[in-house]
């Protein structure tokens, strides 16, 4: 349970340093923000994944796995997506808003 708590954590940090900065908005490149993105959802990925191997024997565990791998997955196509962020920007921008909307929603 370690690896999930350190995602969220993360991510609250994240939440916080931008919320100090309401004063002065910085607006992040869409490269770098789903470069960040990307990075948040492999690391909450691979933590379910890893806490679903823990505990193998149990069905709440595959769901878990299948959860954490999709979530991984999700993070891989961030990634590539971060690279052809300059000969994609409508894609771009649309996935970085989603993205940023299902965070709100989440944390």
């Amino acid at each position: 349970m370690a690896m999930p708590g350190f995602a969220v954590f993360c991510q609250v940090l994240l939440v916080l340093n931008a919320a100090a900065l309401a004063h002065r908005r910085v607006v992040i490149p869409l490269r770098r923000r789903l470069l960040r993105d990307s990075a948040i959802f492999m690391v909450l990925g691979a933590s379910a994944l890893f806490h679903s191997v823990a505990d193998p024997n149990t069905d709440a565990s595959h769901a878990f796995a299948a959860a954490g791998f999709l979530m991984w997955l999700a993070g891989v196509a961030l990634l590539l997506l971060a690279f052809m962020a300059g000969r994609f920007p409508a894609a771009s921008r649309l996935a970085a808003q989603l993205v940023e909307e299902a965070f709100q929603a989440l944390f």
